[in-house]
């Protein structure tokens, strides 16, 4: 699935990635962050209306949790209705917008009962525009400082397409092929074998073992040899089919044929490879890496 936003930086996530994001500590701290933003800045006058803090205190926590849960409900529902196989593109502004005007009704009916207010469809109306700007913002803020550092403390590789679309050559005049292109054109006599381009140099799929990104380079060990090269692991992501290997880490990438085993922890999990390495799993990949490496062990039938 894909959220699109104002910024260009859309994240890619399934929706056991949506889970893992929205139980993680990050997540979870900034949603009672807002929630006390809004009870400390009294932003809808209800406490100045007469609701005991208490009752304020509640009545948006309540409000958090409710908007968190229709957000995603409207998500999951556009997954599983909408056209387009497992491909979903959604605009922010779809699911938030649907989402607040859900818990306007639920918050509106909520302060009537602890304050001096008005539950009709022309205070509902009133409302609303200012509630969906507000909860716009904080969702903006999300996206922006919260969701990356959810990410990068999961291990999960959010902004997955964006980076491989990063990747992609740009338009050139006819004849100036970029270096990649050339070094594939020159790889072509690898006897029919797929071949994928790294740092300008072309690498038979079926001989590569396992790719690990370090800043700026990939250090590639590849038959019996290993090397390091000026790239990013998006140049790597954006040619090898899926199941031609597994990405356990965001540094990492394994062939499959390389895959020995699985070490699990209490913490972690470690992957093993026919060479004796071990190549970490991230915390928010561990149940696909476990079912994958399973089903990869299991063998056919």
């Amino acid at each position: 699935m894909q959220l699109f936003d104002m910024f260009g930086e859309p994240p890619q996530f399934t929706v056991h990635e949506m889970t893992l994001v929205l139980r993680s500590g990050v997540f979870l701290k900034y949603a009672a962050a807002v929630a006390v933003l809004l009870t400390a800045f009294d932003t809808h006058g209800y406490r100045e209306a007469g609701m005991p803090l208490a009752a304020n205190m509640l009545l948006w926590a309540v409000c958090v949790v409710a908007f968190i849960s229709v957000y995603a409900a409207v998500v999951l529902a556009w997954f599983a209705l909408a056209p387009g196989g497992r491909q979903l593109r959604m605009l922010r502004l779809v699911p938030n917008a649907t989402a607040m005007a859900v818990v306007t009704v639920l918050v509106l009916a909520m302060a009537s009962l602890f304050a001096d207010l008005e539950f009709s469809r022309r205070v509902l109306l009133q409302h609303l525009p200012y509630n969906i700007a507000l909860s716009y913002i904080f969702e903006t803020l999300m996206f922006v400082f919260i969701l990356p550092q959810a990410d990068a403390a999961l291990g999960l590789d959010l902004y997955r397409q964006q980076a491989a679309s990063s990747a992609a050559p740009a338009e050139r005049p006819p004849g100036q092929e970029p270096a990649e292109q050339q070094a594939g054109d020159a790889a072509a006599g690898f006897n029919g074998a797929a071949v994928v381009v790294l740092g300008g140099q072309p690498f038979r799929l079926d001989q590569l073992r396992y790719v690990k990104s370090e800043e700026h380079y990939l250090r590639i060990s590849a038959g019996d040899s290993e090397l390091t090269l000026r790239g990013r692991l998006a140049d790597l992501l954006a040619q090898v089919p899926q199941e031609a290997g597994l990405q356990p880490h965001r540094s990492w990438w394994v062939a499959r044929d390389a895959v020995a085993g699985l070490k699990r922890g209490g913490q972690s999990d470690l992957l093993l490879l026919a060479d004796g390495s071990e190549v970490p799993v991230a915390r928010g990949r561990r149940m696909h890496v476990r079912e994958t490496v399973q089903a990869w062990l299991a063998g056919p039938g």
